[in-house]
């Protein structure tokens, strides 16, 4: 159900409808003027956002046409109904949720005495972001990340069409050529065929059914029938394997060239498979689907709450045939997340000077999702309007979700962020222009690690299937070793690990099955699972660790301790732990045993660069290394030459928490809840802690000193870069940042919190041309 509370506020979500439908009545012809806005949703659903767009124009419309503020029910309807049949466009790639949208527009707009509208031609099922927007984007031809081999592939077919296709489009010198007037006559008439559909009438059940006949000859017509197996044709060679069987369904440049001009009949192999293909995945290519909105540059206004997918499981979830695909539609793009593609769909299928509204993650402001999507957008000049960074959806969903508004182009209006007034908005959702992304420095390379990915649930044992291993064979205890997670570490008041693990490290096969029981339980249990395994080394090495971080190891051998975090976290905290465990892949490891380092990195300084810098999943920090601690300009010189008081106050702060966490019985994330209490008493830590209140009273005291240590800690590090001259004026405080309903933090203020980022980038960005200059 769409939440009423994120749809209509003016000062909460604002589709911006009403700035073009206040346009649009200033027309000479208001009603012509409301009838032709065009509004869509690419990943519409069952239409409950289509229909909160139409109830909006239709309001207008009907005040319009009868001159009241409250028109009549038959009113209002009678203009719902024109407006949906004008003016509202739906794409899914669900049948179901298509055929559910249709319901819900057909009973919202019902007026009795008259039929249901003819919608087939404006709410369709497709992948919105799998096709062409435009037409003029045929003429970029097929690019060779097409050949590029992938699982299955025979090497040698995919590598001979690769370059066969590279000497193409060397030919034709990248040039884009234009349309012969073949193709272009066959886009003309398929336009025509749709003016003549749309102008038909539906107010009896005959017209609307010969509208439908006419749509269906369209649809299966000749000249559109040609131009979409022939846009096909591109996408269909991401997805072809390269095998000996299909080479006749490959397609280069030079051949796709010769199908577009029509040098060639269409009749062939490769075009057949282009057609199956496309109607197998659902293709969609807006310019052949509507084409009476594409040929007037796109729609006014896309609404939205587009599907969201991040990282890895996107090619586990569509396959790299798809990821290479989206990479090359749109470029510059990685792996990031599925919603980087269709806000930038969205974007592209805008008139100037309109705009997008949507509901998305709220990681669409972190990392490379960002850096893909919105710094994207806004490098080609569009303007963030409107930004909302954490609202909890309500309901079951433990989601937290942002709000986004989007103009194409300069926007000279009234801009809100987190319903207050700015002046302008950043791809980060912070006030202000946006600035240079930091660069990873070398001197922060290798010191922060992941932990190992096992792969596998069968290496992993309870301490109970532990001991009996160890009593069977004393020799298992080689093999199996503790393993923690980021819920050990920030759940446990003793992070001690949980499990127990098999590892046989990067040992020969033979040498594993030495370990008989150990070795029998991977064989039965993680062998049948790395057999499906795309990543050969994970097939053929199957008792051994997926990804076993073996350097992460090594650097942490000689140490006493090295320091550890929760890869997702609500609060940033990193806790001495010994270096003879296994760490899980949830966990990141600093390897040093340096505790005026782990004074750092535990510092309000730190913490604040990682969250702009990292992403976040629902209201937690997910800490991302490369984004944050790569590079995060430590104080200058600090890696060379420790500094001993500082290192005696990190040691000092460690020891008073973990000192808290035993007393109390509770994890990390217990003791920050209360850390950052504002209503923080005795009688509240005992409720917190299920202790009596003589124990509750002095570990309130002890919460006391943490913040007192902590504002010490943060002190001496700014001192360390030498920023004497900030004010860091510690405080309870909303951080923006955060979701709206757990805001409130023991922290720096705003001020300080501003200009420690800016003075870190600063620092970030004179050390890396340093380091450019150097090497």
């Amino acid at each position: 159900q769409w939440p009423s509370h994120l749809s209509h506020g003016r000062t909460r979500w604002e589709f911006r409808l009403d700035y073009l439908i206040a346009e649009r009545l200033k027309a000479d012809s208001p009603e012509r003027a409301l009838l032709d806005l065009r509004v869509a949703d690419i990943a519409c659903g069952s239409g409950h956002i289509l229909l909160a767009a139409a109830r909006r124009i239709a309001t207008e419309l009907a005040t319009m046409r009868t001159g009241e503020e409250q028109p009549s029910p038959l009113a209002y309807r009678e203009a719902l109904r024109d407006v949906i049949r004008n003016c509202i466009y739906g794409v899914d790639l669900n049948p179901l949720a298509v055929e559910l949208c249709k319901v819900a527009l057909w009973l919202e707009a019902h007026v009795p005495g008259q039929p249901l509208n003819f919608l087939d031609h404006h709410i369709k099922c497709g992948n919105a972001i799998v096709g062409f927007g435009h037409q003029e984007e045929l003429l970029q031809g097929i690019p060779s990340e097409a050949f590029k081999t992938r699982p299955g592939d025979d090497k040698s077919i995919a590598t001979a069409y690769r370059k066969r296709n590279q000497a193409n489009r060397k030919q034709q010198n990248q040039a884009l050529l234009g349309f012969t007037p073949e193709l272009g006559d066959r886009v003309e008439a398929v336009l025509e065929e749709w003016r003549t559909l749309s102008a038909l009438p539906e107010a009896t059940p005959a017209q609307v059914a010969a509208k439908k006949k006419r749509f269906t000859v369209l649809a299966q017509g000749e000249h559109a029938g040609i131009l979409r197996t022939v846009a096909n044709i591109p996408f269909a060679q991401f997805y072809t394997p390269k095998v000996p069987g299909n080479k006749r369904q490959l397609v280069t440049d030079a051949e796709f060239r010769a199908y577009l001009n029509d040098e060639l009949a269409p009749l062939s192999e490769c075009v057949r498979a282009a057609r199956s293909f496309g109607e197998k995945k659902h293709l969609f290519h807006w310019f052949l689907e509507f084409p009476e909105v594409m040929e007037k540059g796109g729609f006014d206004c896309i609404l939205g709450n587009p599907p969201y997918l991040g990282g890895q499981a996107l090619s586990g979830t569509y396959g790299h045939a798809f990821c290479d695909c989206m990479k090359w539609r749109f470029d510059p793009a990685g792996l990031s997340d599925l919603v980087v593609y269709f806000l930038r769909r969205a974007y592209y299928l805008l008139r100037n000077r309109s705009f997008i509204a949507i509901i998305t993650t709220n990681s669409i402001v972190d990392g490379n999702i960002r850096k893909d999507g919105l710094d994207q957008v806004v490098k080609d000049g569009a303007t963030i309007t409107m930004g909302v960074r954490g609202v909890k959806w309500p309901g079951a969903a433990n989601l937290v979700v942002s709000l986004l508004s989007i103009h194409k182009g300069k926007w000279n209006g009234p801009k809100m962020l987190d319903n207050q007034p700015v002046a302008s908005i950043n791809s980060f959702f912070e006030e202000g222009e946006d600035i240079r992304d930091p660069h990873r420095l070398a001197e922060n390379r290798y010191r922060m690690s992941q932990g190992s990915a096992f792969v596998g649930d069968g290496f992993l044992l309870t301490p109970e299937q532990a001991d009996r291993m160890y009593s069977s064979d004393t020799r298992n205890a080689e093999v199996i070793m503790p393993i923690i997670n980021g819920k050990d570490l920030n759940d446990k008041p003793d992070q001690a690990p949980g499990r127990r693990i098999i590892n046989f490290r990067d040992w020969t096969h033979q040498r594993a099955m030495q370990y008989t029981e150990p070795y029998e339980r991977v064989l039965t249990l993680v062998k049948p699972k790395r057999d499906t395994e795309k990543m050969t080394s994970r097939r053929v090495n199957w008792w051994r660790f997926g990804a076993p971080a073996s350097g992460l190891y090594s650097r942490i051998g000689e140490l006493s301790h090295c320091f550890a975090a929760a890869r997702t976290t609500k609060h940033l905290s990193f806790s001495a732990m010994p270096v003879d465990l296994v760490f899980s892949d949830a966990v990141y490891v600093f390897t040093t045993d340096r505790w005026d380092l782990f004074a750092v990195v535990q510092s309000t300084i730190h913490e604040v660069w990682a969250r702009k810098y990292s992403g976040k999943l629902k209201q937690d920090l997910r800490y991302s290394p490369s984004k944050c601690f790569d590079t995060f300009a430590f104080p200058l010189g600090l890696w060379q030459k420790p500094d001993s008081d500082l290192a005696a106050l990190g040691k000092r702060y460690h020891a008073h928490r973990k000192q808290l966490m035993r007393t109390l019985e509770l994890g990390l994330t217990n003791i920050y809840n209360l850390f950052h209490a504002t209503g923080l008493s005795a009688e509240f830590v005992a409720r917190a802690s299920n202790k009596t209140y003589r124990v509750a009273a002095k570990s309130y005291d002890a919460l006391i000193e943490l913040r007192h240590l902590h504002t010490n800690l943060d002190g001496m590090v700014r001192d360390a870069y030498g920023w004497q001259d900030l004010e860091l004026g510690h405080e309870f405080r909303d951080v923006d940042t955060l979701p709206e309903n757990d805001r409130l933090r023991f922290t720096v203020n705003t001020t300080a919190h501003r200009e420690v980022l800016k003075r870190l980038l600063t620092e970030n960005n004179t050390r890396a041309e340093l380091q450019a200059a150097t090497t």
